[in-house]
């Protein structure tokens, strides 16, 4: 019995890859390299590559809304300026304020930061700390609405948007006491 002879095409296109394949993955004691061991090492090292791409960018948009966050704190409470911070910094369309003495809204925290800074000119506010997370950050501040002043402790959370901008607040303030019963400061 006569086999027909194949073609060329099917020896280029299938016979060929598939030999090479094999002879590919055959291991000697001399160290020949593994293609499919490779190729895994490859796609590995981009999804490695990838993540850290991600990594990176994560921690960029993050150090940039925790300088957007200290921005707004500091440029509308220690430099008196409400309205070009909350410009600059918070979204025009979406702000969600959680706090009961504010409405909701970007013209709302101007109005009303601008008049706690008009009754309290000498107001400031001293990071101590941030965190940022994904897309919130949050930052612990002393706030103090005078020289003479003992402050409170007051730490803010921000959620940003993709694009940068804060479109919700939380806060909580606490009183600084004169003494405490650790010995510890509060902030």
């Amino acid at each position: 019995m006569s086999f027909p002879r194949p073609r060329k095409p099917f020896l280029v296109a299938v016979l060929i890859p598939v030999i090479g394949a094999a002879f590919a993955t055959v291991s000697t004691s001399a160290g020949a390299t593994d293609l499919n061991t490779s190729t895994r090492h490859t796609q590995v090292s981009n999804v490695e590559a990838d993540r850290s791409a991600d990594t990176a960018n994560l921690k960029s948009r993050e150090s940039a809304n925790t300088r957007a966050a200290v921005g707004l704190l500091v440029g509308s409470f220690s430099k008196h300026d409400p309205r070009t911070y909350a410009l600059r910094y918070i979204d025009a369309g979406t702000y969600i304020q959680h706090n009961p003495n504010f409405d909701n809204g970007r013209d709302a925290f101007i109005k009303g930061i601008g008049h706690f800074v008009e009754e309290f000119p000498e107001s400031r506010v001293d990071v101590k700390r941030s965190v940022a997370q994904g897309d919130l950050v949050v930052v612990q501040t002393l706030f103090k609405e005078g020289p003479d002043d003992r402050g409170t402790a007051v730490v803010d959370t921000f959620r940003f948007n993709k694009r940068g901008k804060i479109v919700e607040h939380w806060d909580v303030l606490q009183a600084i006491a004169p003494t405490t019963a650790n010995g510890n400061p509060q902030i």
